[in-house]
């Protein structure tokens, strides 16, 4: 059996008749609503797909890449469910998605004072941002050092720990541009790889951390304790305090919270072609292949800003922000890991072994050893979040704290909840995450990792010492 490239997606797949592009355009979202709700069967008649809290759209993805012309259309020759028009939709939509899902960031968030964010989610970012570099630094020198020497992986994918375990499918996806254009498009196919692998070893890891630290004399988890006071869900940093009732407008709630995510999309838009026609009056092209999703982000805070500027908050719920985001994010995993390249995979599973094996030894020392001294008031918790984030995504850090913390006495949640506001828009996806592939390209990954392990240093003096005027429990 050959496997072929995500390129060479071309079969005969199911007989169709002749269709336009916008009509496939539209099947392919046909194919891939099916393929979801498949997922849901497979995630709930395989037991040990749920109790690991395998998302659906993970399943999804494989569902495609097994029943697509990569494995399925490999075994038969020609044939494969997936038509070929349809696979050359779905390997543009990660790119196109993650837009959505980041414009979703800042919109509906109705925060307290920025003095209160900062002094809950503050060693949420610290630690958040020491994971980031370290993977950027642990990455960077294993990619000079070891992995381009002996295994022959491109040196622009020094930053490719952080784009994938940190940043997950949507990072990969929005950087495939830049990688690209760096001449390393394998890169692509093998963060997506480590994204994958970073949801299971996010919550597994995470699960056997809770069990550690539930058998360890020495740690206090939250689990263990009686409850004394009402659970309240946090997890979404709810908006709209006070007078909820909608007033009549002329459009549904999830018509005016697309209509805000899409205004969020148009000014990132006009703020990457502002800095591109700014830099080519400096006569450079530095913007010219960047990736639009980190702007969306600060589009999302501008209309976020003019949304309570004009005290029309209520207009834009962030249930249904969530419910939109979370369709882009399911879609965006889903075909990210349906369309991504099992030849390119195969020739790095060296890559990928040592990449893991680095990526998760790092999340768990620095939350073992770096939690207790960075959160000095209900670590453990505070700290098995972060590291959910550092080994997946967001949702895994909530995940994480929820078993650490079933009835939410501690502020974990809420604190991590705040931590994104900050984080988000620079690390695990954001600027800095966007720059590291331009400033490798420039400088090489030896000069990236030697500069990232200063950054790391002086981010875990700070949190250590900053820790040291808060009083531990």
């Amino acid at each position: 059996m050959r496997l072929v490239t995500a390129s060479e997606v071309r079969h005969t797949g199911l007989m169709f008749g002749e269709y336009s592009d916008a009509q496939w355009i539209a099947l392919a979202f046909v194919f891939l609503g099916i393929t979801l709700i498949l997922a849901i069967a497979v995630r709930r008649y395989v037991g040990i797909l749920e109790r690991l809290y395998i998302p659906a759209s993970v399943i999804a993805g494989f569902l495609i890449l097994f029943l697509g012309p990569q494995v399925l259309g490999a075994v038969t020759g020609t044939w494969s469910l997936f038509p070929d028009q349809v696979m050359d939709v779905l390997v543009r939509l990660p790119g196109l998605m993650i837009n959505i899902v980041f414009a979703g960031i800042m919109i509906g968030k109705s925060l307290p004072s920025v003095r209160t964010i900062w002094r809950e989610s503050a060693p949420h970012v610290i630690l958040g941002s020491v994971f980031s570099f370290g993977q950027f630094a642990l990455g960077a020198l294993a990619v000079a050092f070891i992995l381009t020497p002996f295994f022959g992986l491109p040196d622009a994918a020094g930053s490719i720990l952080e784009l994938s375990f940190a940043g997950g499918h949507g990072t990969i996806a929005g950087m495939g541009g830049l990688l690209e254009e760096a001449g390393a498009p394998e890169v692509i196919d093998v963060g997506l790889g480590l994204a994958t692998i970073s949801m299971i070893t996010g919550v597994v890891g995470g699960s056997l951390l809770v069990n550690y630290g539930i058998r360890h004399p020495r740690i206090d988890v939250a689990r263990t304790r009686p409850v004394t006071k009402v659970a309240i869900d946090l997890r979404d940093i709810r908006p709209n305090s006070g007078d909820t009732r909608e007033k009549d407008v002329g459009l549904g709630s999830v018509s005016r919270s697309f209509g805000a995510i899409a205004l969020a999309v148009a000014v990132g838009i006009v703020i990457l072609e502002l800095l591109r026609l700014t830099a080519r009056l400096f006569g450079s092209d530095v913007f010219d292949n960047f990736p639009l999703f980190p702007f969306t982000v600060i589009g999302g805070f501008l209309v976020q800003l003019l949304l309570t500027a004009t005290h029309r908050e209520e207009l834009v719920e962030r249930r249904t922000v969530n419910d939109i985001t979370g369709l882009a994010l399911d879609i965006l995993i889903a075909s990210a890991i349906g369309t991504m390249s099992l030849a390119a995979l195969g020739a790095n599973i060296p890559s990928l072994v040592i990449l893991t094996a680095i990526a998760f030894g790092w999340s768990v020392i620095g939350m073992l050893w770096l939690g207790p001294r960075i959160h000095r008031v209900d670590w453990f918790e505070h700290a098995l979040a972060d590291y959910g984030q550092s080994q997946g995504n967001v949702a895994t850090g909530f995940i994480l704290a929820d078993m650490a913390d079933p009835a939410r006495e501690t502020t974990a949640a809420r604190a991590y909840g705040y931590k994104q506001l900050t984080y988000e828009p620079l690390l695990g996806g954001g600027l800095l995450t966007a720059f590291s592939v331009p400033v490798i390209v420039e400088i090489g990954s030896a000069w990236f990792g030697a500069i990232c392990v200063v950054v790391t240093a002086l981010l875990i003096a700070w949190g250590m010492l900053r820790a040291r005027r808060v009083p531990a429990r």
